[in-house]
């Protein structure tokens, strides 16, 4: 008896990953998994799980997250990964615990290649409550709505809206989150999804119209504390501090999640600064996001279990228990009281409020081809920030060239 006790050692299962915040609290709901499964999993964080996954032929790796949907397919249509669409996760299979979207771009010919662990919204505005709180007159029943009251605030002198966007070879990312929101509020998800496909072109009316909106937003005269300039020359990292220095008129920030992750330590939700999500332009509830997917590139029952495990509504509770938490788990059933966060409380509830209806959507950028996502929709609109309102048209019509 004894002996056997010693000699036993149960078996190995490896995850690799980016590196990533708040990544001790993911090691921890792993520790819990290991404990139910009796099953060792480590945890190796790469630079590029995609890419890592395709250089090496000896991973020694069952499980990866992938932090993009376009990863997950690329790794599918090179067989490296195995379709989940018979996967359990608690009572349910896989497609059921997610609405449709969020399987289709994971998905080829109706295989589903991953699931999601936690998601992030982008369709946020951050604001200064001392400074927001000395206008009462702003009005966010609606976007139009918005926009009128911080024009007039602009005509009075004083800028509302604190935009720096600079981001090295990458600056312009955050106007195509800004694009992105308006094309699926102001026309839905048939044409936000034609857009990510790029089956609808830049030069097509809906977009040119919602790029229109972006303009009005920029170049309206005194809008945009330190000018339009400021958008593709002040460091989108300091934002924070800008938005919340007494010294700085703006109040306002249209950013993403990843804004909190720049607001200094000194600063306190809910007393030095507030968040709500987009008003509507014509639908309401919906979010563009982000999320990390997790994908099986080792077939066995442990790894099976393990993947249904990390996807079930239990993964994240220690986690979100934590006064920092920022977790937002995908599933549907997650229990959102656990949360300790009031500010990850609320970002849960708008994804969710999405999820329901089926109107989040992933990052377009995300989910086009590349070289169109991640570099000539940036170069867009830094050329259309420098060239200004009359640069439109032409540069629509150069970048359906390009496509």
């Amino acid at each position: 008896m004894l002996f056997s006790v010693i000699g036993f050692n149960p078996p190995e299962l490896v995850i690799i990953g980016p590196e990533f915040h708040e990544k001790e609290y993911f090691l921890e709901e792993l520790d819990i998994i290991s404990e139910n499964l009796d099953i060792k999993i480590q945890y190796k964080a790469v630079n590029d799980p995609e890419n890592y996954i395709i250089e090496n032929n000896d991973l020694n790796a069952s499980i990866a997250l992938i932090p993009n949907p376009q990863g997950v397919t690329n790794l599918a249509e090179r067989g490296h990964l195995y379709k989940l669409n018979s996967l359990m996760v608690e009572d349910s299979l896989i497609n059921k615990i997610y609405p449709t979207h969020l399987t289709d771009i994971v998905s080829i010919n109706s295989d589903i290649y991953a699931g999601w662990i936690r998601l992030f919204p982008n369709s946020l505005i951050w604001y200064d409550i001392s400074k927001f709180e000395q206008y009462d007159n702003l009005n966010f029943q609606d976007f139009d709505s918005l926009i009128s009251s911080t024009n007039k605030i602009a005509d009075k002198g004083v800028a509302p809206w604190c935009a720096d966007s600079e981001s090295s070879a990458s600056t312009g990312w955050i106007q195509t989150n800004w694009l992105e929101d308006i094309i699926l509020s102001k026309y839905g998800p048939e044409v936000y999804d034609r857009w990510s496909n790029l089956s609808i072109q830049a030069s097509n009316i809906k977009i040119f119209s919602s790029v229109k909106i972006i303009d009005d937003f920029i170049f309206y005269s005194n809008h945009i504390h330190n000018g339009p300039s400021s958008i593709i020359n002040k460091e989108f990292r300091n934002l924070p501090k800008v938005l919340l220095d007494d010294k700085n008129s703006c109040f306002l920030s249209w950013s993403g999640h990843y804004f909190r992750y720049y607001i200094p330590d000194e600063y306190t939700y809910g007393e030095d600064y507030g968040v709500i999500k987009l008003p509507k332009i014509t639908l309401d509830n919906t979010v563009v996001g982000l999320g990390d997917a997790i994908v099986l590139i080792d077939d066995s029952p442990s790894s099976r279990n393990v993947i249904s495990e990390i996807l079930s509504s239990k993964f994240g509770e220690k986690w979100s228990n934590y006064p920092d938490t920022e977790f937002i788990s995908a599933n549907k059933n997650f229990n959102h009281k656990v949360i300790n966060n009031e500010l990850t409380k609320y970002e849960f509830e708008i994804v969710h409020a999405s999820l329901k209806q089926d109107l989040f959507r992933f990052d377009a950028s995300e989910v086009m081809d590349r070289p169109i996502g991640s570099n000539l929709l940036w170069k867009f609109f830094v050329n259309f920030i420098r060239q200004g309102s009359e640069s439109i048209v032409k540069l629509l019509n150069e970048l359906d060239r390009q496509i």
